[in-house]
């Protein structure tokens, strides 16, 4: 969570927890019958999504290969950040 409440401050952490319940969940809803089940589902998921599963936003690779390229890949994804105005912005606009 964001102090503000604003999810676009966390974007990673909300593409994860995105990606997780269209993933790896049947119907979107992630249940555990216990903190320790979760911990060990949780990792299992993590794992997959770092050494398996293809990015495109790294040209398809996985984070594992991404991470141990040389030199820079291409940037493909998105930001959503919002640029902050000034006033002085907001009079001159």
């Amino acid at each position: 969570m964001t102090q503000t409440g604003d999810p676009l401050e966390n974007a990673v952490a909300e593409r994860i927890h995105k990606t997780i319940k269209e993933e790896f969940t049947n119907d979107r809803q992630i249940s555990f019958c216990n903190i320790d089940e979760a911990k060990k589902e949780i990792k299992k998921f993590i794992e997959f999504y770092n050494q398996q599963r293809p990015h495109r936003s790294v040209q398809w690779l996985t984070p594992n290969e991404a991470y141990q390229c040389k030199g820079a890949l291409r940037r493909v994804w998105k930001t959503y950040r919002r640029k902050e105005l000034e006033w002085g912005d907001l009079a001159e606009a």
